[in-house]
């Protein structure tokens, strides 16, 4: 009997992946690459960075990663359908003939002075009250503003956010999914349609935009040309997929009112899913379509993490690969398990961009003689950092349920840091609620592949398909240290807003 899978493809900040999952959700292949980009500054903005998209490398990572995949299957496997999720606020402009005029990451920042425009003609609390989302800088709203500063606009016949693009490459497909084109500020949150508003005021055109439609709806099927880039075979059917943040949430189970998830990836997205688009009165946090038709979510966000942690392993482990993971959870283990008397203030924050200061210190604090007499290893100094995650972590969950009015009983977490179980423990220990731990860490990938199953009427609908494809585990707080973390992070938080008030 023939063994049912589904093909994934994921573009996230760092790398390129395919990942293959069988019906009960096991990955059965997969394959991974990392994704480069050309960045520059420009001389009148020496602190924002512009980075570039190689669309044809991009294309081509993607395709060796799936050939690697797809290669690696079961002579008995039957692929029943594909579907990408991509990093959020990516995007792409094509002309007429499908050439790419601009290609850009969410990381690309060059658009900052557009952005300053943006807010100059439609007001920023009115800009969030729209898209649930502020302020415009890095979003596609900005970049196509440069785009018709610095070229011209004329050609541009389609606005694509990432995962769109790869089912156009898929597939020829012309659809924008909501979850992620929520992410262009061009997108009415609560009317879950394109903002009429804003691409009237910014003289925008509409047509450049896709029509719309559900995430795991099929959209097309795989092209020849496709086939031969992928080894995905000709025919087979492509599903719409979604933004990887609420395609990770999917993964992890979370899709009812009420649930609140994080994803601890190179970011940490903290997102609480509600059953209207509940909107922020003070414009902070921000406002999205779930991957699941007629629910949204509300995000807070803990910035910089898995990334500033890939930077710390170098530093002190000398790699990022297994083995340092596994030296830093050894040195790690044998820090006392109470809070640490290191301040850590690097990387994970709370989520503010309100108060966008580029100055904003960031570093260690150690407690006075602690140099002279007792300096930390690198287990300490680790251990601090992860303190640092919990706490951020912690801060962004207060933010949400201040605007919810409550607090959800559990938290749900993905992603590849989740690998750690120091970093599980201290976060459930400080905010003093168990975790459901995703077992598969791929959580986006996972979540897409649910979508595709029930398109592919491989489940009779998401609920039982979310049953069937995902495990969690759950992790306690440690009761024992709860009363010292809530009066450390108390502290932390006392010099998080004396830090934050500095400027140069």
């Amino acid at each position: 009997m023939a063994r049912d899978v589904l093909v994934t493809l994921d573009a996230g900040t760092g790398s390129g992946r395919c990942v293959v999952f069988d019906v009960r959700g096991q990955p059965v292949a997969a394959a991974q690459e990392a994704l480069s980009y050309r960045f520059f500054s420009d001389p009148d903005l020496p602190l924002v960075r512009g980075f570039d998209l190689d669309p044809v490398a991009f294309w081509e990572t993607l395709g060796r990663c799936a050939r690697t995949a797809v290669a690696q299957l079961p002579a008995d496997a039957r692929i029943r359908g594909v579907i990408a999720t991509a990093q959020r606020e990516g995007c792409v402009f094509l002309d007429r003939d499908g050439e790419v005029l601009y290609a850009g990451p969410n990381l690309d920042a060059r658009a900052v002075v557009q952005g300053m425009e943006v807010q100059s003609r439609i007001p920023p609390e009115r800009l969030h009250a729209i898209t649930g989302h502020a302020p415009p800088y890095i979003f596609p709203v900005s970049r196509f503003l440069w785009f018709r500063e610095h070229h011209d606009a004329r050609r541009v016949a389609t606005l694509f956010m990432l995962n769109d693009w790869i089912a156009h490459l898929l597939a020829g497909a012309r659809v924008a999914e909501h979850s992620n084109a929520s992410e262009s500020m061009l997108y009415d949150v609560t009317r879950r349609a394109w903002a009429d508003e804003i691409l009237e005021t910014l003289e925008i055109p509409s047509e450049i935009l896709p029509a719309l439609c559900e995430a795991g709806t099929m959209v097309g099927r795989v092209s020849a040309d496709a086939a031969t880039v992928t080894g995905i075979p000709e025919g087979t059917p492509v599903f719409a997929g979604g933004a990887d943040t609420e395609s990770a949430l999917l993964g992890s189970a979370v899709h009812e009112t009420g649930q609140l998830g994080a994803v601890l990836g190179t970011t940490t997205p903290v997102q609480l899913v509600i059953d209207r688009p509940t909107l922020d009165a003070d414009g902070n946090l921000w406002t999205s379509p779930h991957v699941v038709a007629d629910r949204w979510v509300l995000e807070s966000n803990g910035g910089d993490t898995g990334s500033a942690y890939r930077w710390l392993l170098e530093l002190f482990c000398g790699g990022v690969d297994a083995g340092a993971h596994e030296v830093a959870e050894s040195a790690m283990a044998a820090v006392a398990p109470g809070p640490q008397q290191i301040f850590c203030h690097l990387g994970p924050a709370v989520f503010d961009l309100r108060n966008m200061n580029p100055f904003q210190p960031a570093g260690l604090l150690f407690r006075f003689p602690l140099l002279h007499i007792d300096r930390p290893n690198r287990g300490e100094l680790l251990r601090a950092f992860f303190d640092n995650v919990a706490y951020a972590i912690r801060g962004n969950c207060e933010q949400i349920a201040a605007v919810a009015g409550e607090s959800a009983p559990t938290l749900w977490v993905s992603g590849g840091m989740t690998r750690s179980p120091t970093l599980l423990r201290l976060v459930s220990t400080t905010l003093g609620v168990p975790l459901g731990v995703a077992e598969v860490p791929e959580s986006a990938s996972l979540g897409c592949a649910i979508l595709a199953a029930v398109g592919a009427g491989l489940h009779p609908d998401l609920r039982t398909a979310v049953a069937e494809m995902v495990r969690t585990r759950t992790v306690e707080p440690d009761v024992a240290h709860q009363s010292a973390f809530d009066e450390r992070y108390r502290k932390w938080r006392e010099l998080y807003a004396s830090l934050h008030s500095w400027t140069i």
